[in-house]
């Protein structure tokens, strides 16, 4: 039986890597077609700073969690590109509860989950930071 070269055997393993990681990057969750991601948003800090980023998503102080959705106590799910403003966030620890008003100009009071309360959003050179939705007063979405 005739041995494979170590050449042969990397180049076999690097259209494996290839061809599985482009597999997944276009695998996309059938509950989250047709909602986006990245999201520009005016934010106001609590002392009155006023700052615009992209949001990348949402999660805890561990890890993002969704790009696309913020958990709610009350109901399933939140999502980030059918809001228009979030107003009267609490500042206290464990959920945080705010005004969200939407997209169709609905309104509603929401308690957002502990684990969904830290905002992803990209900063300086790329790099990803966190930002607790309590350190808010508002966000707007443009």
């Amino acid at each position: 039986m005739k041995m494979l070269s170590f050449g042969t055997c990397v180049a076999v393993i690097g259209v494996l890597c290839v061809a599985v990681g482009a597999g997944a990057v276009n695998i996309v969750p059938r509950s989250m077609e047709g909602h986006r991601s990245s999201l520009k948003a005016k934010l106001t800090l609590s002392n009155g700073t006023i700052c615009t980023v992209t949001l990348e998503g949402v999660g805890c102080p561990l890890g993002m969690c969704s790009r696309v959705k913020v958990r709610e106590n009350n109901t399933d799910s939140i999502w980030l590109d059918g809001l228009v403003s979030v107003r009267g966030i609490s500042h206290g620890a464990g959920p945080v509860t705010a005004s969200v008003k939407f997209i169709d100009g609905s309104e509603r009071r929401a308690s957002i989950i502990v684990v969904n309360r830290m905002l992803y959003v990209q900063g300086h050179f790329g790099q990803t930071e966190k930002l607790d939705i309590g350190s808010l007063s508002k966000i707007d979405f443009e």
